[in-house]
């Protein structure tokens, strides 16, 4: 009678055992990284990354909610987005060496709890403020992350993802990455206005110190255009 009963014992654990499918471990990783974003959020209601004030972004439409990130240092900076009926929890980790940030989409009216996620890689610099928009006003919307890099200079970059039937597309940086022009030495500031994102910096005359620039204030704004080979910032003329 042992070796039955032990047997009955063994098929009874087995038959109770929660199994998971490749589709559940992946609903339960992008839970996890939404779970994290939120979190981060509500805990550093004021905070970005650099650890005062943004610069970037701008007011939320009815139904969305701006992001918050908090300083890093080697922590994820986690911030969550909302757009009509979608939700964008946003995680930000690695260094200014391997920086990557990843976006999990998820459908407020289906399943919350399932979510498509895009990672991108290779990211410069340090996460200061994320901002959710429609700059071309085609009625899906576009996620930009807005980085400084580390050092004297300070230099910002943009990084974005637009969702078309709910399908991440990558925004080019286009024109946010043209050369140089005279006088530039960084610092950054980014801000969105009327469907633009709006960029100024100090310019900076010869023989200038980096604490003093002498040539005021250059002002340049950005459009999201749609190109052959995809979405793209260029500068509105």
């Amino acid at each position: 009678m042992k070796p039955i009963i032990c047997f009955l014992l063994i098929f009874g654990i087995a038959c109770n055992s929660p199994m998971k499918s490749n589709k559940d471990i992946d609903a339960d990783s992008s839970s996890a990284i939404q779970e994290e974003a939120s979190q981060s959020a509500a805990a550093n209601p004021s905070e970005n990354a650099a650890g005062g004030t943004a610069n970037a972004g701008s007011a939320m439409a009815a139904g969305e909610e701006e992001s918050n990130v908090r300083k890093g240092g080697t922590e994820p900076v986690s911030g969550t987005l909302r757009f009509k009926d979608h939700k964008y929890a946003i995680v930000s980790k690695g260094d200014g060496t391997g920086r990557s940030i990843t976006i999990a989409a998820s459908d407020l009216k289906g399943d919350s709890s399932k979510a498509d996620s895009t990672v991108i890689r290779d990211v410069k610099g340090t996460l200061l403020k994320t901002s959710i928009e429609d700059l071309d006003n085609d009625k899906n919307p576009e996620i930009y992350l807005f980085t400084t890099s580390t050092g004297t200079d300070a230099t910002g970059s943009v990084y974005g993802v637009t969702y078309i039937n709910n399908k991440a597309f990558s925004i080019l940086p286009g024109d946010v990455n043209a050369a140089a022009p005279k006088g530039y030495r960084g610092r950054d500031s980014f801000y969105i206005q009327q469907r633009q994102i709006v960029r100024s910096y100090p310019v900076y005359e010869d023989g200038d110190l980096d604490s003093k620039p002498s040539g005021g204030k250059r002002t340049i704004k950005y459009g999201l255009k749609k190109q052959a080979n995809g979405y793209m910032l260029k500068e509105a003329k």
